[in-house]
């Protein structure tokens, strides 16, 4: 998409907060910088040398943290991966309609973009490499989603039909205005909209 991300995304957040490490670590703040760089630039598009300049360490120490650049960026990624997953697992009832499931599911996306959009960047921009590199479909939300509304289907909730399809387009509901408030053409936060995305996911998975 053609713009300039929110100025809050690299700005807004405390460079001692980490993705995995302790507050104030030299390796919450290796993750920080790291996760501002390539939501900013991509993975390919900075060194490990920008990454100890930008947190003022040497490239040695770095390397007594993490054993490369790409080790950094997978253990980033799986970790908001798994926290994304849990946001919707952990708040789902048992007996939970779709209609419960595409709220739960909103809320999780938009908590994250909420609370750390530098986070949400980083996930919403490499997430197809990582999930096609490691073939991890189970951890998953979209695979997730799909699952629930063949359930629904099946169930006779919703109406018949290709899960796969109704689930990317009903995911496509909430990710793309992600998307659009990440350059500012929708202000945050997200979180405002939850029951407008809850609404338009069901219609999806209904008509």
């Amino acid at each position: 998409m053609a713009g300039m991300l929110r100025k809050d995304i690299f700005d807004g957040t405390d460079a001692n907060v980490g993705v995995t490490a302790r507050y104030g670590s030299t390796k919450a703040r290796i993750e920080r910088a790291a996760l501002q760089l390539f939501a900013r630039h991509g993975i390919d598009g900075v060194s490990i040398k920008q990454i100890a300049e930008a947190c003022v360490i040497s490239d040695g120490a770095m390397y007594r943290h993490f054993k490369s650049k790409d080790e950094l960026a997978r253990l980033m990624f799986e970790a908001i991966h798994s926290k994304l997953q849990d946001l919707v697992t952990e708040n789902l009832k048992a007996d939970a309609s779709m209609e419960d499931i595409a709220r739960t599911l909103v809320t999780a996306y938009c908590k994250l973009a909420d609370d750390d959009p530098a986070q949400f960047t980083y996930h919403l921009a490499h997430r197809n490499h990582f999930i096609s590199a490691t073939g991890d479909g189970g951890a998953d939300p979209s695979d997730f989603m799909t699952a629930c509304v063949q359930q629904a289907m099946d169930r006779g909730e919703i109406p018949e039909g290709d899960a796969e399809l109704r689930s990317g387009m009903a995911l496509g509901v909430v990710m793309q205005p992600a998307e659009y408030s990440l350059y500012g053409r929708i202000n945050p936060p997200l979180s405002n909209h939850i029951e407008v995305f809850t609404r338009g996911i069901m219609a999806v998975l209904r008509s």
